[in-house]
């Protein structure tokens, strides 16, 4: 330069075209801008990130700059670099983000950065990291507040917090019908209601369904909810009562203690009104009016047909961490990859027809080298065409935190967090909030009679024109239109709220008494989509107070919603939300004919159908319900306690819910009894035979909430304390290898609460080994284990045994000498129903005593055998 550069100076650059290296290759025509740092000395990216490069980035390298000065911002600030490869193609607004990772030296920050990853705006988090930072549709900031972290799956129980632009805690966000939200989503329509969903755990026998599945398993459910203003539930889906257990293809988490299924991770209400629902695996599309699935779409249980991509590639690319409708009518979708750090996380592009399921793939972009963001990330599509791509977390690899792709797909702007532990869950870039009209007009001295365009220049433009028929002053007056690009806030209905327009405006006037007018709204401005059923809805104080609908018609020929008004004021444009249709509710808890602890409080609980207003209750000792114990109406939430049930009762219980189309029938009748505390025990229970260094077990039932202690006997005589547990009805015991075989052991089950809750096996079980076993264990559950044949084996290599099954299940054969240790085993392999012949080969082995076990759903088979050579 012909001077020295300022601190803080912009500089742009054109290289023209023709210029050669030193070398003599040619380089391309290009632009790229840099600035100045603060600094008086840069910290520059490690080697392997300053490396990575891209097809369609500029050859000259733009100057990475570091965020801040250090010394004015917190030690444990987190150290940022960014990227500006092209400062002219750079969407509007700043970029959001949240550490959202355990790193040391590191706080829990949310993060409004400008591109030079200077922070505009910051908020340290003091006790946990958060979630899904970002700007909501009426201009309120949100972020997830882990309230705890999930053992089982990724993200945890959070609040939503909602802020002003300045960071100010200002509300907070639950879920109701005693759900707790979960971390990865969740949405303030425009409207006034919120979008969130969390999960919820069932207690499943799961070895009825998978081999090795875990009798006292808890298993996952997601529940997707729909709050109204007063964050009352109006809409709820939780996935299994759209699913059973039976039928379910369970996939590889089934034989944890802990089932992880319906990973939510994506919800957003789409153009049609319904819910776009999406997972790691797969996207759905629920219907709001009838709580059903409309179609799925990627994974297992795809629907769609695919053009333009090749069909086994597509079902993955609908599996990630963000899919929405942006404003072509495509849909965006962000895919982490196959989450083993082969396949590079990417961005894809699709049309959809829903009505014939067919997915017509447009665009792709991966980064020319592989990003493994395997788990979190999203997509955004910028008002310019850009793509913002937040990566989210990659096993700790020093990954870029978003990137920015122009429509060509070259790369305009990057950022890292300099430490590779740091992590975000998603990156958004939107303009800061300040609660300003992106357009402001004013008319001086307006007259009746007249219309005035409330329009100055291009850049301000509220898109209303204003046809005044009367007003009251003395002509002296003023007349102002501010429009706002978000959505209004507080927005209350008497009725059920509509779908309300992300904009709103503010009609306001100076020394005039009264008005008489048509607000003229241009429909492309106003981004009308349904402008033939557009209403105008209005009300006197601006954010806050009740919105009224005011007579509103459509000019085809002018491409104008017109909206006649008396009042000044702010006025908001709707369109009818989705219909409603009234339906009974789901009852699931109690369940039917259960028995429950009657000195205990019992929650009644039922999921909704559909919209929802109110529910009505009604509990009766009789099933003919003539005598009413409740009969309460208007309840908002779907659960209802009973605080006190009499002694050895039977309660017969059914509700109704309410809405704007009616009352739905009655449920079914549920019914339930009431018995005192009580613990039943069922395996072992007499006669069972079980081997020494193997793993069993013991099964009970009960009513009771506090935990058990569960403890071995000989008779009557106690030995010892095996475990105190949840009272979830299942409990796997080790036996000790140095426990005394004997066959009079007996296993008592305790509550917690006093020993007059207990209960101990009917007969004596066998502890043994093969050297005492009598006669060894051959069948259970149905499974059944033959005798070896020959036996004994001579001169043979290879002895055959034939096992029986009562369904398609998994077996492994071992071999085992007398000390347990295995010297022979089939792997495991999935069978058929009907009884197999194994083939054991023996060869190398000397005479002596041997046994095989086979591993079951049901437990391990095992039966002696002998060597004579």
């Amino acid at each position: 330069p012909h001077r020295p550069f300022a601190a803080g100076e912009r500089v742009s650059v054109r290289l023209a075209e023709g210029l050669r290296t030193t070398t003599g290759r040619v380089l391309p025509a290009t632009r790229f801008s840099f600035g100045i740092s603060t600094l008086t000395r840069v910290a520059r990216l490690p080697e392997a990130v300053t490396a990575r490069t891209h097809a369609e980035r500029p050859v000259a390298p733009p100057l990475l700059r570091k965020s801040a000065r250090r010394d004015s911002l917190p030690a444990n600030f987190p150290a940022i670099t960014t990227t500006v490869y092209d400062q002219e193609a750079l969407g509007d607004g700043y970029i959001f983000v949240a550490v959202a990772a355990e790193a040391e030296g590191v706080g829990y920050y949310l993060l409004v950065l400008d591109n030079d990853g200077t922070p505009v705006r910051y908020k340290e988090l003091p006790d946990d990291y958060a979630y899904d930072f970002k700007v909501q549709q009426n201009g309120m900031l949100t972020y997830a507040q882990f309230l705890e972290h999930h053992s089982y799956t990724g993200g945890g129980n959070v609040l939503h917090m909602v802020m002003d632009s300045d960071m100010n805690v200002i509300d907070s966000v639950q879920m109701g019908n005693g759900y707790i939200a979960e971390a990865h989503d969740f949405q303030m329509l425009p409207n006034g209601h919120y979008l969130l969903f969390g999960y919820y755990l069932t207690e499943v026998d799961m070895s009825q369904y998978v081999d090795g599945g875990k009798p006292n398993a808890l298993v996952s459910g997601g529940v997707v909810q729909e709050l109204d203003a007063d964050k009352n539930v109006v809409f709820q889906w939780r996935s299994w009562d759209a699913y059973n257990f039976e039928d379910y293809q369970w996939g590889r988490f089934a034989t944890r203690d802990i089932v992880s299924e319906f990973h939510l991770n994506t919800i957003n209400l789409d153009v049609d009104g319904n819910l776009f629902l999406g997972t790691p695996s797969w996207s759905k599309k629920l219907n709001r009016r009838t709580g059903e699935i409309m179609y799925h779409l990627g994974g297992d249980e795809n629907e769609f047909s695919f053009v333009g991509v090749d069909s086994a590639e597509a079902v993955g690319h609908f599996g990630g961490h963000y899919i929405h409708r942006i404003p072509n009518g495509h849909v965006l979708i962000y895919d982490n990859g196959d989450r083993q750090g082969v396949k590079s996380s990417q961005v894809h592009e699709y049309i959809l027809d829903e009505e014939n399921l067919i997915a017509e793939h447009v665009w792709t972009w991966v980064p020319e080298e592989k990003i493994s963001g395997w788990h979190r990330g999203n997509a955004q599509r910028l008002p310019n065409g850009n793509t913002v791509i937040g990566w989210g977390g990659g096993r700790g690899e020093l990954n870029p935190t978003c990137t920015e792709v122009a429509p060509d797909g070259s790369v305009v702007f990057e950022m890292f967090f300099d430490n590779p532990a740091v992590e975000s869950y998603r990156a958004f870039r939107f303009p800061l909030p300040d609660g300003q009209p992106c357009a402001d007009v004013t008319e001086y001295e307006v007259s009746p009679g007249l219309d005035y365009d409330f329009v100055d220049g291009e850049e301000n433009d509220t898109g209303v024109l204003v046809d005044i028929d009367s007003l009251g002053g003395s002509g002296y007056n003023e007349m102002n239109v501010k429009k706002y690009c978000f959505a209004p806030l507080y927005p209350v209905f008497a009725e059920r709220a509509p779908r309300v327009i992300p904009l709103h405006l503010e009609f306001a006037q100076y020394d005039i008494s009264s008005i008489k007018a048509t607000l003229h709204f241009d429909v492309t401005k106003w981004e009308i989509d349904d402008p033939e059923n557009a209403t105008a809805y209005w009300r006197a104080d601006y954010g806050s107070g009740l919105f009224t609908p005011v007579p509103t018609t459509y000019n085809r020929v002018t491409g104008r919603v017109i909206a006649e008004v008396t009042s000044f004021g702010e006025y908001i444009l709707t369109t009818p939300d989705v219909d409603v249709e009234i339906f009974a509710p789901l009852p699931f808890a109690p369940a039917q004919d259960a028995s429950v602890n009657q000195t205990l409080p019992v929650t009644l609980r039922w999921s909704t159908v559909g919209f929802v207003s109110s529910y009505q209750l009604q509990v009766s000792k009789e099933s003919h319900f003539g005598t009413l114990l409740v009969d309460e109406k208007d309840l908002t939430e779907a659960l209802y306690t009973i605080p006190a049930l009499d002694p050895g009762e039977a309660y017969h219980w059914r509700v109704k819910a309410v809405n704007d189309a009616g009352e739905s029938d009655w449920t079914s009748i549920q019914r339930f009894t009431t018995t005192a505390p009580y613990v039943s025990l069922v395996t072992p229970d007499g006669g069972e035979q079980w081997q020494i260094g193997l793993d069993y077990w013991i099964r009970w039932e009960d009513n009771i909430e506090e935990d058990v202690t569960i403890a071995l006997y000989r008779d009557d005589v106690f030995v010892e304390d095996l475990a105190t547990t949840a009272s979830n009805g299942a409990w796997e015991w080790s036996v000790p290898t140095d426990l005394e075989t004997g066959d009079d052991y007996r296993i008592r089950i305790t509550g917690m609460d006093g020993d007059a809750v207990t209960d101990v096996s009917f007969q004596s079980f066998s502890i043994i080994d093969t050297t005492t076993a009598v006669t060894p264990l051959t069948a259970l559950g149905g499974f059944a284990l033959d005798q070896n044949y020959p036996n004994p084996v001579g001169v043979s290599a290879v002895t055959h045994i034939g096992v029986t099954l009562p369904r398609r299940a998994t077996v492994t054969l071992r071999l085992h000498d007398m000390q347990g240790r295995v010297l022979r085993e089939l792997p495991a392999v999935s069978r058929d129903t009907g009884t197999h012949v194994l083939a054991l080969s023996l060869e190398g082995l000397p005479s002596a005593s041997y046994f095989y076990t086979v591993e079951t759903p049901a437990g391990t088979l095992l039966r002696p055998l002998t060597i004579t050579r």
